[in-house]
C-alpha cells in the first residue's frame, strides 16, 4: 500500500526500486498537472478581472510586480497541494487524482 505522506514528501527509499520509480513518475505527473490547473486558473480570473474593471486587474498586477511571485516550480508538492485544495477543492482534487491515473 503507497502512503499519501510519501507522495507528498518524495521520499520513496522505503520501497522496492520497481515501486520507487513508477511513485516519482507518478508524483512527477500530479505536480505537473497541479501547476497547469493552478496557472489556468489564475489567468482565467485576471482575465475576469481586466472585463470587470482595469483598477482592479491593475491592482492584481501591481501586487505581483512589487512583492514578486514565487513560481509554481520553486514549490513543494506540498504546498502545491495546499495551494489546489484551497483554491479548487476536494472534489476537484479526485478528478485530479483519477486524470493523473490514466495518464500514469
Amino acid at each position: 500500500m503507497i502512503n499519501i505522506q510519501d507522495i507528498i514528501s518524495g521520499d520513496f527509499s522505503a520501497y522496492p526500486e520497481e515501486t520507487q520509480e513508477v511513485m516519482t513518475k507518478y508524483t512527477e505527473r500530479l505536480v505537473e498537472n497541479i501547476k497547469e490547473e493552478l496557472i489556468n486558473d489564475r489567468a482565467t480570473q485576471m482575465l475576469k478581472d481586466i472585463d470587470k474593471s482595469n483598477e482592479i486587474f491593475m491592482n492584481l498586477l501591481t501586487e505581483i510586480l512589487e512583492n514578486g511571485s514565487k513560481g509554481f516550480n520553486k514549490m513543494s508538492t506540498k504546498t502545491l497541494l495546499d495551494i489546489y485544495l484551497q483554491n479548487k477543492g476536494q472534489e476537484d482534487f479526485i478528478k485530479l487524482l483519477e486524470k493523473v491515473n490514466e495518464e500514469v
